[in-house]
């Protein structure tokens, strides 16, 4: 009887022990966490982007380029650092706002206008270039002086302009190539103030993102939306204007034999201004038919497109128990760009065992060079917590869990 009762405890002890490991195994499987749900994204459609870009008739003589307000501009022609006639006005002005501290509505300092600069004005007259008058002992401020160079086009003004807010050109030169390097122009020199000198030169991809910086600087942009065309009393035509019958915001438009002619506007398309710009181009016939062509081609081809609309499929949340929903914008993103591959997409989705029909979980994320725009997403579906099935799982599946 002996053996029977030890065999009956040894049989018992199992059943025990078995018993207990199942109760430890049906609490682990019950009470393991429920892993997040998986988060995939569906690669958004941006195809039509590209379409915009390839449409844009640049010119091919001499450079020209487009720039949306971030990003780099799409160039063509020539892509050697061209002479810039007044665009090297242009880089003055953002420099002596820079230097000065100038803001919108403040005049800065003032100079007094003396015989030197009488004696320069009458030099420049006789040579035949742009100028705006000034008489001895005026006082003209800084902003006088910034308006006249950057809308009158005068070329003694921005010599005095330099003087005033540098003290002289070799200082100015200096700022400038400071200012240049850290705006990233890196192929942009400027040797006078005025861009008579053949030696100021620029690609055409450094005048496009200099027409961004413009668009961009409160001070200039002010000036010009509202293009005064008197500074100090004393009146002189808008030589920055050109092809205001397209729409266009004119900022400099000027000539020299070295340059040929070169023009900086700014562009409406939708709600940006796009930056453009032609360079050496053989005369203002030849200018007017490139940019009539260029305006025409941005207005229609770098138009607002939708990139998520409304009822877009944008990805989906996957559970391990074998439940999947689709995750459904409810916000459209229209983006204004040059090239798809400037585009990235991405969903921001907040971490989640579980979600219910028309539940917001997060955004999705679409970003180009011009800046960050984001939409809410929800949930088309619901995923309730797992059933018992995939609780009880195999015991390596419940560890890993809880490893988890």
């Amino acid at each position: 009887m002996e053996p029977a009762r030890r065999i009956g405890r040894i049989i018992s002890s199992f059943l025990a022990f078995g018993l207990v490991l199942a109760t430890v195994y049906a609490a682990g499987a019950l009470l393991s966490p429920i892993p997040a749900l998986e988060v995939v994204e569906r690669e958004l459609d941006t195809s039509a982007l590209a379409e915009g870009s390839s449409t844009i008739a640049l010119p091919e003589q001499g450079a020209s380029a487009v720039a949306l307000p971030a990003g780099e501009p799409l160039t063509a022609g020539s892509p050697d650092a061209l002479p810039i006639a007044g665009i090297a006005k242009l880089v003055l002005a953002h420099v002596a706002v820079a230097e000065a501290g100038l803001e919108p509505g403040r005049t800065g300092a003032a100079i007094t206008i003396d015989q030197d600069d009488l004696q320069r004005l009458r030099g420049l007259q006789a040579s035949g270039v742009r100028t705006v008058p000034v008489t001895l002992a005026q006082t003209w401020t800084v902003r006088d002086l910034l308006i006249a160079t950057l809308i009158g086009s005068g070329n003694n003004t921005a010599e005095l302009l330099a003087d005033a807010v540098f003290g002289d050109r070799d200082a100015y030169l200096a700022a400038a190539a400071e200012w240049l390097a850290g705006s990233g122009l890196a192929d942009t020199v400027v040797v006078d103030a005025t861009g008579l000198n053949g030696g100021s030169v620029a690609t055409a991809r450094d005048v496009g993102v200099l027409a961004q910086l413009t668009a961009a600087q409160p001070v200039l942009a002010e000036l010009l939306r509202d293009r005064p065309t008197s500074a100090n009393g004393v009146g002189f035509d808008d030589n920055a204007a050109y092809a205001g019958d397209l729409g266009v915001v004119g900022v400099t438009n000027s000539y020299t034999d070295a340059a040929g002619v070169c023009l900086v506007m700014l562009v409406p398309v939708g709600d940006v201004l796009v930056g453009a710009a032609v360079i050496g181009q053989p005369g203002y016939d030849a200018a007017r038919a490139a940019v009539e062509a260029l305006v025409a081609s941005l207005q229609e081809g770098i138009r607002p497109l939708p990139i998520v609309e409304v009822g877009d499929v944008v990805g989906e949340l996957d559970a391990d128990w074998g439940r999947t929903v689709e995750l459904i914008a409810v916000e459209p993103i229209t983006v204004l760009a040059f090239d798809a591959g400037d585009v990235t997409t991405r969903l921001a989705v907040e971490d989640r065992r579980t979600v219910l029909r028309g539940t917001s979980v997060g955004r999705v994320v679409v970003e180009t060079p011009a800046g960050e725009q984001s939409a809410r997403i929800e949930a088309a579906g619901a995923i309730p917590e797992p059933g018992i099935a995939w609780r009880f799982a195999d015991p390596f599946t419940v560890l890993d869990r809880w490893i988890d």
